[in-house]
């Protein structure tokens, strides 16, 4: 929709919060990322599951995208709304992962 420059009868209600667009940014990726962890877990290498680098590849290209489709533009806060939503999502995962895991030790 946004592609096509029709994005606006959709989404126009974002227009009337502030940074309504950045907090969608990281309310959608952070929802993302918190459902691909918790759906495809994976080891981590040091402080990043695997499942994150590889969204953090595909948002990266797809924001760098913008720049070439002309009813949209490449923007550096929303790429960084993106990773807050990654890193929020992720770390979501990984407090409920352990909030499961004390559940059915202690689980009679």
């Amino acid at each position: 929709i946004a592609d096509e420059g029709d994005g606006t009868p959709w989404w126009s209600f974002i227009d009337r919060i502030p940074a309504g667009d950045k907090l969608g940014h990281l309310c959608l990726i952070g929802t993302m990322s918190f459902l691909c962890n918790l759906a495809f877990p994976s080891r981590k290498l040091r402080f990043v599951a695997i499942t994150t680098l590889f969204l953090l590849l595909a948002l990266t290209l797809e924001e760098l995208s913008q720049a070439f489709i002309k009813t949209r533009h490449l923007d550096l806060f929303d790429w960084l709304a993106d990773l807050a939503g990654l890193a929020i999502g992720q770390l979501g995962t990984m407090k409920f992962s352990r909030f499961l895991k004390s559940r059915a030790t202690t689980a009679p």
